[in-house]
């Protein structure tokens, strides 16, 4: 439904403008003058939802594709105008950085898609679901509804945009000039598959999503809704799990209705059209088609579409945040009951004046920081309460799962294959899920292990000189390699496939059996002493630095400034570092008088079962794959 460039006439494009702009004026009033302050960043993540669906194309009649648009899932949430304002801004960055739609016939595209798909959804939903008091499910079949009109009402307005083009744009021997086809062609084609295929795919995407935001966050039921704080967080958390699935969207093959290249269009209708023969491309977009130009396999398409839906996402979601910057400030209104001036003063009915930016305190965020950590620290440490709950790897026998572990980890370290890698990646999170472990804090801890140790080094190596045989990229006037870029996304991979497996590893297996299953491979006595010393002394640490945190804040009064901050900072760490080296002598001196064997005399686990024996097999044949592959490959 993106209607490129030249597939309209100059006066349609105009005419489309002008009837937008006057709309957009008003629903930025209306937006700044009736969103809320909660609802503002819902805005934002519900436009990169938008984003995020429209990159998932589906076969449609004719053997074109057909996508949702989330218009008036949108809509529901924040209200039609809002959406308005976000559809446009989610279509504008589709075609200002993946040519996905034309700048010029943004009017068109944003009447089609923004407009009338929000207001005919909308309006559907709020005929069918009655007053806001009725029940949930009511609201949700409502909204299917609506999605479904909408979408379908918004593809009869692009086949009646693109049908005209031959009636008021055509040379002197009858061809058309943009679009080629009538109206009895476009309408057809634009509505059908709308109507059997991205109409009902909008439907059911819109009561998904409704019924699990309903059951999650019950306070969006409301029409105007009033997100609690942290709500946004925790739906943009949900946002990336369905960015995660948008290389789903290259399996359907073809071209949208509409859409074609000049090649095409003249295959279908035997010449070029002049109007779009002689169009020049007004802006060079970053990543083309939601690719990189000039790479090409399997691979780099499903690189370059992660890489363009993380990118599309983040930015209409911050530009869609900037456009809303200064929304109404959620107040609460002081009702008194009518009284004689001369009994109630004129100030008491007034609230009081907000504190100005240099008496508020700031929020302390280091002190909030550590003390998350050492929650986080003894949760990891000292309960170990995912080594305790039951799950797949937590049946297993420890040995087993060293060897297991430990032959996949070589496995990562010889391999030179990005597919390869990914299914490591995808068997470990498919893994810890069958094990108990929680799926997002595991994946935020590799990820931001992968940025922390890894892009220093992979950065660099994407701007490496350009070597015969390699593709170069220009990227706002930067020269990227195909071997660099190769390069850094193999050492990025190979580190998060190795910290996720090591850290899947230790949080699976209590200390002690990990300790013993190192020691029966012949990991030396005095390795597994260190080991353990460090163990216990991370979660002292933590303690001694969380205490003398709520030390210091029970004894400050007032606000303190960035100058005692650094002060307090400076001196807290070199007591904390004294000590610590104290410390770690006595606790070593301590455990050497005990005669601390690293590892606590525990009775020994029952004999191998068969699943402890297909566990080991697992990690070795990964070992044996990787290596056999290897050799073939060098002979």
């Amino acid at each position: 439904m993106h209607i490129p460039d030249a597939y309209l006439s100059p006066a349609t494009e105009a005419v489309a403008f002008g009837v937008m702009v006057p709309i957009w004026t008003i629903a930025a009033r209306k937006t700044v003058r009736e969103l809320s302050s909660r609802q503002a960043p819902l805005l934002s993540i519900g436009a990169a939802f938008c984003f995020a669906i429209q990159m998932f194309n589906i076969p449609a009649v004719g053997g074109t594709t057909a996508h949702a648009l989330g218009a008036t899932l949108l809509a529901i949430l924040v209200g039609p105008w809002a959406a308005l304002l976000g559809m446009t801004l989610t279509l504008a960055i589709q075609a200002l950085l993946f040519g996905d739609g034309g700048i010029l016939s943004l009017g068109a595209n944003s009447f089609d898609m923004a407009f009338v798909a929000t207001f005919v959804g909308y309006g559907v939903f709020k005929a069918l679901s009655g007053k806001e008091t009725n029940e949930g499910i009511r609201r949700i079949v409502a909204g299917g509804v609506g999605a479904y009109a909408g979408t379908v009402t918004a593809s009869l307005s692009a086949g009646v945009f693109l049908g005209i083009q031959p009636l008021i744009a055509h040379d002197a021997a009858g061809h058309a000039l943009y679009c080629p086809f009538g109206l009895n062609v476009s309408v057809p084609a634009m509505v059908m598959s709308h109507l059997l295929v991205a109409g009902p795919a909008e439907a059911i995407i819109t009561v998904a999503t409704l019924a699990y935001l309903f059951r999650s966050f019950p306070e969006l039921v409301a029409s105007k809704a009033r997100p609690k704080i942290g709500t946004s967080l925790r739906i943009a958390r949900s946002l990336v799990w369905v960015l995660i699935l948008t290389p789903l969207g290259l399996i359907a093959s073809g071209s949208a209705f509409g859409e074609w290249e000049l090649s095409e269009l003249k295959n279908l209708v035997g010449y070029e059209p002049a109007g779009i023969a002689q169009a020049h491309q007004l802006v060079h977009p970053l990543l083309p088609d939601y690719g990189f130009a000039g790479l090409e396999g399997n691979a780099w398409a499903i690189v370059g579409y992660l890489a363009s839906a993380f990118v599309g996402c983040c930015v209409v979601a911050l530009f869609t945040r900037a456009v809303v910057r200064r929304p109404k400030v959620d107040s609460v209104e002081i009702v008194l009951p009518h009284s004689p001036s001369n009994k109630m003063p004129a100030w008491m009915t007034k609230p009081n004046p907000a504190l100005s930016a240099a008496t508020q305190t700031r929020s302390p965020w280091l002190e909030n920081t550590i003390l998350r950590m050492r929650a986080t620290v003894a949760k990891t440490v000292a309960a170990e309460a995912i080594a305790r709950s039951p799950g797949a790897l937590q049946s297993i026998h420890p040995l087993a799962k060293t060897v297991g572990f430990l032959s996949a980890l070589i496995a990562t370290g010889l391999t030179h294959s990005i597919l390869a890698l990914t299914l490591m990646i995808s068997a470990v999170l498919v893994l810890a899920q069958m094990s108990s472990v929680p799926i997002k804090s595991f994946t935020a801890r590799v990820l931001g292990s992968v940025m922390f140790f890894g892009i220093v080094v992979a950065l660099p190596l994407t701007f490496q000189s350009v070597t015969s045989g390699s593709i170069a990229v220009n990227i706002f006037g930067m020269v990227l390699s195909t071997t660099g870029l190769k390069a850094a996304l193999m050492i990025l991979l190979r580190l998060a496939c190795g910290i996720s497996l090591a850290m899947l590893w230790n949080l699976t297996t209590r200390w002690h059996q990990l300790l013993r299953s190192l020691h029966s491979l012949g990991v030396p006595h005095f390795f597994l002493t260190t080991a353990t010393l460090t163990y216990r002394y991370i979660f002292v640490t933590m303690e001694t630095l969380a205490e003398m945190v709520e030390a210091r804040t029970s004894r400050q009064v007032g606000a303190y400034d960035k100058k005692h901050a650094r002060t307090y900072a400076g001196a807290g760490t070199a007591i904390l570092f004294a000590k610590s080296l104290a410390f770690t002598e006595e606790m070593h001196l301590a455990m050497v008088s005990r005669s601390f064997e690293a590892f606590p005399k525990t009775p020994k686990r029952s004999a191998w079962r068969l699943s402890d024996l297909c566990a080991m097999l697992a990690g070795l044949l990964t070992l044996a794959v990787v290596v056999l592959h290897g050799s073939f490959h060098a002979f």
